[in-house]
């Protein structure tokens, strides 16, 4: 193996271990936004760090298994793949947030849900929601107000989310038992604080929100494990499934959706990509269903967030630059105008059938609602003052650490690989779609960057954008599947064909690690 192939990697990975563990640089900018550092325990981080080891042993072995029969492998055994990689990004990101020092495990989770400063949405639904229809029927009302935080830059969806789980756990009350019953102890241990804390208050911790605040931790520990699933439906698109299985292994190994975790960004990832593959599939297939499901998709992360905002951007463009070569005539076949337009249309009609209903039937006007969400984040920043040139230097290379280094290294090769595909290749359709949707994520990602919204804390509010970059790396590792293909490397050398794949992978999960143990995502004092 040749060393200059070790070497970024190596590299990568030291350089993330120099800044965060062996320098105090702050990790933002002072007096504005910083990112804190997990204090160092030997006591506690070098066993979670073993385990952390060892459960990486176990995760490698899995996917290089998996890997080894995607080539072969039946649709059936190819869903058992999926549902083992989903399984074991879930069991890794709950045994690596266990392993910070005891107030930074996932004791974290009940504070990040219960207090209003981190989120605030389950204490919305616990004490100011009593009915969700007056609630939806008001809430264009209270945006006006003109809230800067949480509550005024977000629709009504993760508030009702919150809701759901306080009458679904008081409606059964063996599924609260069971939940409150299988917390950790960490997770008990932060509810016993917050317990106390609020004994005497008008709204007390009760059996019920242990067991909804452990719900909402599983369900977006779970919703962010899923989102290998879409992630390799949507590579499929444009690569072999060794390819797309290579990309999808690395999701479980993002620094950002471990640190971030119970957050609800961790929640929208799989929506959003979901979506794109939805709409991907429509556009190149012709597929109403499809288009109609990514309308209902989009609507539902837009009710969530506007974070959503250039998911559909992205979608649109690369909607225009599939459709591009056939108006210019750089294609021969010509544009079939009808089926574009059904495409578009039942997509639109998933989009605003849901927005109908709401204004009908709950008197709620969801486009004023976005408008009005839009309108408060933009304060934010007359609140609380940021420095647009600081950021704009600072936020790739906090996006670059979210991601990981080594996958940052991978993205910015498959960026010069891509430059040497011939005409030949270049013509091939699904090249021609990768190329599309790729160029269609750099110009939203580049005029996100440009805007200046997301001045602080881009590592989190990103999250949703970065299984983008993963997919970017797929021209890396087609490259190295067609010079092995040229080499006509055995199927006996199958290791020495993954080489690199493996030295990636393990380089990706020692970032991951440092990463995790050494930086907390939430400015709160968790005892």
């Amino acid at each position: 193996m040749r060393f200059r192939i070790l070497l970024p990697y190596l590299l990568t990975s030291l350089i993330t271990i120099a800044l965060l563990w062996l320098t105090q640089i702050p990790l933002g900018v002072e007096g504005e936004w910083t990112w804190n550092r997990i204090p160092f325990a030997a006591a506690e981080m070098i066993p979670g760090w073993i385990v952390s080891a060892i459960a990486f042993a176990v995760y490698l072995l899995l996917t290089l298994i998996a890997l080894s029969r995607m080539p072969d492998c039946r649709w059936y055994e190819l869903t058992v793949w999926l549902t083992g990689l989903t399984a074991a990004a879930g069991l890794w990101s709950l045994l690596l947030q266990d392993s910070p020092p005891g107030e930074y495990r996932l004791s974290k989770a009940a504070f990040v849900l219960y207090y209003k400063g981190s989120s605030g949405y389950f204490t919305q639904a616990q004490t100011e929601i009593s009915d969700a229809t007056q609630f939806l029927s008001e809430y264009e009302a209270k945006m006006e107000q003109g809230d800067v935080l949480h509550e005024g830059t977000h629709p009504p969806g993760l508030p009702l989310f919150y809701l759901t789980l306080i009458r679904l756990c008081e409606k059964y009350p063996a599924l609260q038992s069971f939940l409150v019953d299988m917390q950790p102890a960490s997770f008990q241990e932060a509810a016993d604080v917050i317990e106390g804390m609020t004994s005497r208050s008008k709204h007390p911790l009760l059996p019920r929100d242990r067991a909804v605040l452990w719900l909402a931790t599983l369900i977006t520990l779970s919703m962010s494990s899923l989102t290998v699933v879409p992630l390799f439906l949507l590579a499929r698109e444009f690569s072999s499934r060794a390819v797309s299985w290579q990309v999808a292994a690395f999701w479980p190994l993002i620094p950002a959706t471990l640190i971030f975790q119970p957050k609800s960004d961790a929640l929208y990832p799989v929506i959003a990509i979901l979506f794109l593959y939805l709409w991907v599939t429509a556009c190149r297939r012709n597929n109403l269903i499809c288009a109609f499901l990514a309308g209902l998709l989009i609507w539902g992360g837009l009710f969530l967030t506007l974070a959503f905002l250039p998911v559909g951007v992205c979608a649109a463009c690369f909607f225009i630059l599939q459709l591009w070569p056939r108006l210019t005539g750089s294609r021969q076949a010509p544009p079939a105008w009808k089926t574009l337009a059904l495409t578009a249309f039942s997509g639109l009609a998933g989009f605003c059938l849901p927005v109908l209903i709401l204004a009908g039937v709950f008197d709620l006007n969801l486009l004023r609602v976005w408008y009005l969400n839009f309108q408060n984040h933009a304060g934010f920043y007359n609140e609380y003052t940021r420095t647009y040139w600081k950021w704009l230097l600072l936020n790739p290379l906090e996006i670059s650490l979210a991601l990981g280094l080594p996958v940052s290294w991978m993205v910015f090769r498959s960026l010069c690989f891509r430059r040497r595909i011939s005409a030949e290749q270049a013509n091939c359709p699904t090249r021609s779609s990768l190329k599309a949707f790729l160029l269609s994520c750099g110009i939203v990602l580049m005029l996100l960057w440009l805007s200046g919204k997301n001045m602080g804390e881009a590592a989190r509010l990103w999250l949703i954008f970065l299984p983008w970059l993963l997919l970017m790396t797929i021209p890396y590792w087609q490259r190295i599947h067609d010079i092995q293909a040229g080499e006509k490397l055995q199927a006996s050398s199958f290791l020495k064909m993954q080489t690199v794949w493996i030295i990636a992978v393990t380089a990706q999960a020692v970032v991951c690690v440092a990463t995790v143990t050494r930086i907390t995502g939430f400015h709160f004092p968790p005892g």
